[in-house]
């Protein structure tokens, strides 16, 4: 005896067959297929798509066929990201005009493509407190360099260099004197 198992879908906004199933039963009970399209086509964006593309083609309002593209986001159309992170659904509905068919195409937002970059924010934040420190570093250095100045001397600054004489010149002591008579007083 067969049996069947159930399983519920985790999140039915990201499942392509069952947005187009949506779809036309919506348009099935006569909402106009432009509002129908578009209110779709948000909600599978508002799951959290990275693309989404919907294609109603039929005889849609007139007796001549025609096809009407909705599209959000991003979406690859080949290579290998497009067979591995694309999910396509397909459904009919049958009209009084004829039938239309529905394809949704929904590009899931966890797929990874080849132009896509990972950034490792361990790594850069060691790297870049690491740079700041350096520059902190140097920063500290050219605070506590001492500059000389190279400006001109004023006349009184002159008259006073003519003034002194080297001879009187000693050097400067970081030490106060102390007068020699009071230390043997001590």
């Amino acid at each position: 005896m067969p049996q069947i198992e159930v399983e519920e879908v985790e999140n039915p906004d990201l499942n392509a067959q069952i947005m187009a199933e949506r779809l036309a039963y919506s348009l099935d009970r006569g909402r106009h297929y432009r509002r129908a399209g578009y209110y779709i086509l948000r909600k599978i964006m508002d799951s959290g798509a990275r693309g989404t593309e919907i294609i109603v083609s039929g005889k849609v309002t007139s007796q001549r066929a025609r096809t009407t593209v909705f599209r959000a986001g991003t979406m690859k159309k080949s290579g290998q990201p497009a067979q591995e992170g694309v999910d396509k659904g397909v459904a009919q509905c049958v009209m009084k005009s004829g039938t239309l068919g529905i394809i949704v195409k929904i590009m899931h937002a966890d797929i990874r493509m080849g132009d896509t970059i990972v950034v490792n924010h361990e790594e850069l934040a060691k790297v870049q407190a690491k740079i700041e420190a350096e520059l902190r570093k140097t920063k500290v250095e050219k605070d506590l360099e001492i500059s000389e100045e190279t400006r001109e001397p004023t006349e009184e600054e002159k008259d006073l260099f003519e003034e002194v004489e080297e001879e009187e010149i000693s050097e400067i002591s970081l030490e106060p004197e102390v007068d020699t008579d009071e230390k043997s007083d001590e």
